[in-house]
């Protein structure tokens, strides 16, 4: 299992909903609010779900201007990520590499 944070912009209710709703829908990946605002979350996921679970995370964002600019993935130990700034597959490689 692969475990990260992502670090967002503050979000509405309806954006909140809207992201937790999406990810709810991948099979294998389990996300906790870090604090009530909902400007982090913890992630945890399957390997073989990154794809999709990248996909979704991709597709949410840029439903919202700027999300992908302020969104940023974070593993353990390793220098954070920004959404915005790469590749979904650079992510998919980014996150391969968590623990």
């Amino acid at each position: 299992m692969i475990t990260f944070t992502l670090h967002l912009p503050p979000l509405t209710e309806a954006q909140q909903f809207a992201l937790e709703e999406a990810l709810l829908k991948i099979p294998r990946v389990d996300a906790l609010g870090l604090n009530a605002a909902g400007e982090a979350l913890q992630v945890t996921a399957s390997q073989d779900v990154l794809r999709d679970m990248v996909a979704t995370l991709y597709s949410w964002a840029s439903q919202y201007p700027g999300m992908l600019l302020r969104s940023v993935a974070q593993c353990p130990s390793k220098a954070s990520m920004i959404l915005g700034k790469h590749s979904p597959n650079d992510l998919i490689h980014y996150l391969a590499t968590c623990e």
